[in-house]
């Protein structure tokens, strides 16, 4: 990065590390939470405990089998589902694989020669990517739009829908801007369809990994067939998802290699990481309309100081009815990158756009699709560890931050 005049000034004063000693602060829980020490314990003490291959006919088998399928039971009782209903996976990324690839692969199999899906413009890169991949297969993707906050409209649904169409993928919670999709309406425009050409298909998934800590996972309520879930966004162990697949629906396995997980996801399963994943979904619950409020009330607050403090600058998303922890704000005459690396070099952890992406220079797709200017763009997204002292000082610190790289900018297009 070119240090300009400005820069050099900023830093001779101590501006990089001179919060070195200081609390730093983490606003990226919308990338990674912290595993909660509760959900660390019980998996030390099943890692202890319960060692055995869950497959193995021998009691050391059979005690941690009942361990894992005591975590799937949980799990299940979370979002009102059956135990049977879920497969355990390596993380949100590979449910959302499961997901696609496994309908439709099944749905080929039963003859439907040209599978349809459809998905949101603005989905996680592990539905883009691998549509993008099934096109390329032959399979056809249709891309369901979404206005300037980041809303699909179920009606649209409607339009797209063809007796082809196997699978509509549409996210629960965006994980950039926060915006909270009308998933109920969507499952209703579903089933709508599968009456009129009546069909089982298409089937409903939706990627719930950011909606977890907020929202309501009753899959009977909101409608859906597949809904992908992850512990690493739950302040549980990272390394295990999971995918709710209702009952009746066969997906074709991604892995093969064994009989786990009922013949649908070939790997021995790690006993520990669900029982870790199963207590932090429990803590998660327990608290989750307080800290709902908590969150919200603290993020209200950044935003409202910014847009005082910082002209220029517009929120992305939907502010009133998105999840309460994500604030995404675009900065004119700034670097989305060069943001993150000053405001990381003075504690403040933040993200540019998906973690996933994070180091590919191209634009973000969700705020392209709102028809927005990726160009200095940032996301904060709070947590249970944010206090108000941590949005005082980001307040306090991020006008600075700008104005220096907007003097940078300056000096740059005046060489």
């Amino acid at each position: 990065m070119a240090r300009c005049k400005v820069y050099k000034k900023f830093e001779n004063k101590g501006g990089m590390g001179y919060y070195d000693e200081m609390r730093r602060i983490y606003l990226d829980y919308a990338a990674a939470t912290p595993p909660d020490t509760r959900a660390l314990k019980v998996m030390n003490d099943t890692s202890k405990k319960f060692y055995g291959n869950p497959s193995s006919l021998h009691l050391e088998g059979q005690e941690a089998k009942k361990s894992l399928e005591n975590a799937r039971g949980i799990i299940a009782g979370t979002i009102s589902a059956h135990p049977n209903e879920i497969i355990f996976t390596s993380g949100a990324t590979e449910a959302n694989n499961m997901a696609i690839r496994g309908v439709v692969s099944m749905a080929r199999e039963r003859g439907i020669k040209n599978p349809h899906i459809i998905i949101s413009a603005i989905e996680h890169p592990s539905i883009l990517e691998v549509a993008e991949a099934l096109q390329k297969e032959g399979v056809s993707v249709s891309r369901l739009s979404v206005d300037h906050r980041g809303t699909v409209n179920a009606k649209e649904l409607r339009k797209l829908i063809n007796e082809n169409t196997v699978l509509v993928s549409v996210m629960y919670a965006n994980n950039e801007i926060g915006t909270v999709e009308p998933i109920r309406d969507i499952a209703k425009e579903i089933r709508h369809a599968r009456k009129t050409n009546n069909s089982s298909y298409p089937y409903f998934h939706t990627d719930g990994a950011q909606a977890a800590n907020y929202l309501d996972l009753n899959v009977l309520k909101l409608g859906v067939d597949l809904m992908t879930i992850s512990s690493g966004k739950t302040y549980g162990p990272r390394g295990i998802g999971a995918l709710f697949v209702r009952r009746g629906i066969i997906l074709q396995p991604l892995l093969q290699g064994g009989e786990h997980e009922s013949g649908r996801r070939a790997g021995t399963e790690g006993v520990a990481l669900a029982v870790g994943f199963a207590e932090a979904l429990i803590l998660a619950e327990k608290i989750k309309t307080k800290e709902y409020a908590r969150v919200k009330k603290l993020r209200d607050n950044l935003a409202e100081k910014i847009l005082k403090k910082i002209p220029d600058c517009v929120i992305n998303g939907d502010i009133e009815n998105g999840l309460p922890n994500i604030l995404n704000i675009s900065v004119a005459g700034c670097d989305s990158e060069a943001l993150v690396i000053y405001l990381d070099a003075i504690g403040i952890a933040v993200s540019g756009k998906s973690s996933c992406k994070s180091s590919d220079r191209s634009p973000s797709h969700v705020i392209m699709a709102l028809g927005g200017n990726d160009s200095g763009t940032i996301r904060f997204s709070l947590g249970r560890n944010t206090k108000k002292e941590d949005i005082a000082r980001v307040a306090q610190e991020l006008p600075r931050i700008i104005a220096l790289l907007r003097a940078c900018h300056t000096q740059s297009d005046q060489v």
